[in-house]
């Protein structure tokens, strides 16, 4: 057993080389939210988690399944660790104009204009685009109607839709057909306006890609979610030097399987790595994190529980953190 983990941990070492950072053994903690009690509308799942640290407090945006729904929720608290306890607060304005469909939350201060920004995915328009904006974060009823972001140019699903941005341009990151991820942008002037044409910027995903930019470095990080044909759920990553690319494929296997390292109290309550948000060095456009000192916050679930219809799974969320 310990010379088969030296070979996997000199593997690991050769890929984290590639992309400047330590090797990739990852200490599983304990769940920070899990799905709430009978009838709330987040019993069934909590997932797709987007968090920021500001004012103080942490800020945790998620799609939650409940009564047959899909919706997004918010809680904060002063640590990590109270989020579980928090109050949960469902954000009733995030819906589509066809039904109460919401998901895939992405949240971030737009600093030119000093407002808040929540990106989520309706079913209008087959998984349209939208953002809602508030000058309090804090304050769950403030957030504005959800507004279309870009209209669809072709009948392909688009989903999982990612704003970051340079000194000069937004670019908004999705998956299309659950196969490749495109990219638009606009001039950072004109955000949330504005936005080009769509164009290839890597494959194959399954969905769920976040792009970060490296803190120290100059390159960025493309986190994707990959789906084995069992159903089961890992990551990869790609590396590019400027958001338009060439992106280049460093690992499908990037906090995946046998880099999980489980420890007590946290037990082995998930062993798969499934849509989540690397914790940020800030809170601004630029999504910068630090490739030294990772922590992804990721839904999990433990591999007996991946049975049945993909709505029922019972997605926990929780932190994995590189040794």
């Amino acid at each position: 057993m310990l010379a088969l983990l030296s070979c996997i941990q000199a593997f690991l070492t050769q890929v984290d080389d590639k992309v400047g950072t330590s090797p990739s053994f990852w200490r599983v903690g304990s769940p920070l939210l899990h799905p709430g009690p009978p009838g709330a509308f987040d019993e069934a799942a909590v997932k797709d988690p987007t968090i920021v640290h500001d004012g103080e407090r942490w800020h945790l945006f998620y799609t939650a399944r409940g009564g047959g729904s899909w919706r997004i929720g918010y809680v904060c608290a002063d640590t990590l660790e109270r989020l579980s306890a928090a109050p949960r607060t469902l954000l009733s304005m995030a819906r589509g104009e066809k039904d109460t469909y919401a998901a895939a939350p992405q949240v971030f201060l737009f600093a030119p204009q000093s407002k808040w920004y929540l990106i989520y995915q309706t079913r209008d328009a087959e998984y349209q685009p939208v953002y809602s904006t508030t000058a309090s974060i804090e304050d769950a009823n403030s957030w504005s109607e959800p507004t279309p972001l870009v209209e669809k140019s072709d009948p392909a699903k688009w989903i999982d839709f990612w704003i970051i941005c340079d000194d000069a341009t937004a670019y908004l990151f999705y998956t299309r057909a659950h196969q490749d991820v495109y990219v638009m942008m606009t001039p950072l002037g004109s955000f949330p306006k504005g936005f080009s044409d769509p164009r290839p910027a890597f494959s194959p995903v399954h969905e769920a890609v976040h792009v970060y930019k490296a803190k120290g470095l100059d390159e960025y990080h493309m986190f994707y979610e990959l789906c084995a044909p069992s159903g089961r759920r890992g990551y990869g990553l790609a590396t590019a030097p400027h958001l338009l690319g060439p992106w280049t494929k460093a690992t499908d296997s990037f906090a995946t399987g046998p880099q999980l390292i489980y420890d007590e109290p946290a037990g082995r309550w998930t062993e798969e790595v499934s849509h989540g948000e690397m914790i940020r060095t800030g809170h601004d456009q630029r999504l910068e994190y630090d490739a030294s000192a990772t922590r992804f916050l990721l839904q999990g679930l433990r591999t007996s529980e991946h049975t049945g219809p993909y709505t029922d799974l019972p997605w926990r969320l929780g932190i994995i953190e590189r040794e």
